[in-house]
């Protein structure tokens, strides 16, 4: 069903609009990107957002040191009625590390701008100095993953009465942990290194069986004294993934790690696979619940299985089952008063306490339809996938400045959600379809690996794998002859899950390319 608004939304006088922009339809009165070319329309979507960051944030108010920095160090979002004055709510840490990280991480492989990596490498810099919990702690050298908004020492989110002093959520400190490490495969620098090994130390220490009220990991925990202060949640890729990346590069306690990813394993595949409860509160709710439903949880599974299918062995019934447990909560359901289809796009909520409509949540949801549509060839949700998208373009003006919820009142815009969390999840949509992708042009379109040297010439490729057993997807405006991992040719192969290459015409001399290598190297690519 089609939604057209009758009357102006919270940002425009005009009806039938978006946020600040007036809708486009096609021949079939479904919405498409407002950005032209359409062809290059998410291409320029993630350029405008990465320009706002670069050139458009404030400085956050003094007294100095504060205000050395921008907004987005120590507050979690703005107004966009009243920019330049920053939220006073609270700061997600927690969230925008991780999710800052893994958009410029992708943004640099696909451009080969090494500048958003000094960006984020500094904001990690600073959280590690002042924000990690001393090694006296019962959590120690622990990542805070909240604090109130403005503190330059991040301590826990307290202003609200909801939490207290030297509370975290685990499963983002978890995912915190991860970001040091892949930094540290992308730097070199061994401080990274160090930082993640603690971390891991500490989740393997606190790791437990899991069941339907406790999960294998406490949700909520005070790190100075160990007390639990929510038994349940049920985001832990992130943890998972950084345990399993220490375990295959032998670093840190091997054993105890691989304990605590059994344990991990066997909590994900038992209890919210099988429930449902898909439970994570974000940063600034104290939830405490082992029914409670979050998006991003689910989320996380989903592309987790995407790129490492092997975690479930039923992903091919459990990932179409997920997305439909999306649209049954967080499309269909909705605050009252507002759509859960416009112009035939889907949109999406966060979690069971909070159900506006969202752009990063929209743009999760378009990258796992994308997804699903690459694994089984279902055309529904290609379509899906493409309006939800659409929609999500509608939400940046001009000048990359995001509008993350257009159509509720008094919800302000988060700087993890939107230039973090929303546009990593559009290199995941090249990578199933890179059709989509800018023609006549050479990119790396997503990597679950961290990939670094990356160099982008006339008809010619380079970057290096920081991974064994990694998967590159690319688009090119020319024909490969040669590819090679250190200077080794690899070969076209039938099937992706073999060594070597796969290759598809998209036309008018452009090429969609696919690469499976078993050791981490440098590979080349050339006409």
């Amino acid at each position: 069903s089609l939604y057209a608004q009758t009357t102006s939304n919270r940002f425009s006088e005009r009806p039938d609009s978006i946020a600040t922009h007036k809708v486009v339809l096609d021949d079939q009165s479904k919405l498409i990107s407002w950005i032209v070319p359409h062809s290059k329309a998410y291409d320029q979507f993630l350029h405008q957002r990465w320009n706002f960051i670069k050139t458009k944030v404030p400085y956050s108010p003094g007294p100095a040191p504060r205000s050395s920095y921008p907004q987005y160090y120590f507050y979690c979002d703005y107004d966009n009625k009243n920019f330049g004055v920053p939220g006073s709510w609270m700061n997600d840490i927690g969230e925008k590390i991780p999710n800052w990280f893994e958009n410029a991480r992708l943004y640099y492989a696909y451009t080969g701008d090494a500048s958003v990596m000094d960006i984020i490498k500094d904001f990690v810099d600073y959280t590690i100095e002042h924000g990690t919990s001393p090694s006296s702690f019962a959590w120690p050298d622990f990542p805070y993953t909240t604090t109130n908004a403005g503190d330059l020492d991040f301590r826990g989110f307290t202003d609200s009465k909801k939490l207290i002093l030297h509370e975290i959520q685990v499963d983002h400190a978890g995912d915190m942990g991860l970001t040091y490490y892949r930094l540290f495969l992308f730097t070199g620098d061994v401080k990274y290194k160090t930082a993640a090994i603690k971390v891991a130390n500490t989740l393997a220490k606190n790791a437990r069986k899991g069941s339907a009220t406790r999960s294998v990991w406490p949700y909520r925990v005070v790190m100075s004294t160990g007390k639990i202060t929510a038994e349940y949640g049920a985001n832990w890729t992130g943890c998972y993934s950084l345990l399993d990346g220490l375990v295959k590069a032998n670093l840190g306690n091997v054993a105890a790690y691989q304990d605590a990813l059994v344990k991990a394993r066997d909590f994900i595949l038992q209890y919210p696979m099988k429930t449902g409860y898909w439970t994570d509160g974000h940063s600034d709710t104290d939830v405490n619940s082992h029914t409670y439903r979050s998006n991003l949880s689910a989320s996380n599974a989903k592309l987790y299985m995407f790129d490492h299918p092997e975690f479930d062995p039923d992903f091919k019934t459990h990932l179409p089952e997920l997305i439909k447990w999306t649209e049954e909560f967080f499309v269909f359901r909705c605050v009252p008063g507002e759509p859960a289809v416009q112009w035939g796009a889907n949109i999406v909520g966060e979690q069971d306490m909070f159900l506006p409509k969202m752009d990063y949540q929209t743009a999760r949801y378009a990258a796992e339809c994308a997804r699903w549509y690459a694994v089984s060839g279902d055309e529904t949700y290609r379509e899906k996938a493409y309006r939800s998208l659409n929609w999500v373009t509608y939400c940046n003006d001009g000048d990359g400045m995001a509008f993350e919820s257009p159509l509720s009142k008094d919800v302000s815009s988060w700087w993890s959600d939107c230039y973090g969390e929303c546009p990593r999840m559009f290199y995941h949509v090249f990578a199933a379809v890179p059709e989509w992708a800018p023609p006549g042009e050479n990119h790396i379109l997503y990597a679950e690996g961290v990939l670094k040297d990356v160099s982008y010439q006339d008809r010619k490729v380079e970057y290096t794998s920081t991974v064994n057993n990694g998967t590159e997807f690319l688009r090119l405006a020319f024909k490969p002859e040669i590819i090679t991992i250190d200077g080794k040719n690899i070969s076209l192969r039938q099937e992706p899950t073999q060594e070597g290459y796969l290759l598809k015409d998209l036309g008018h001399g452009d090429y969609a390319l696919t690469i499976s290598h078993k050791n981490a190297g440098v590979i080349h690519i050339s006409r």
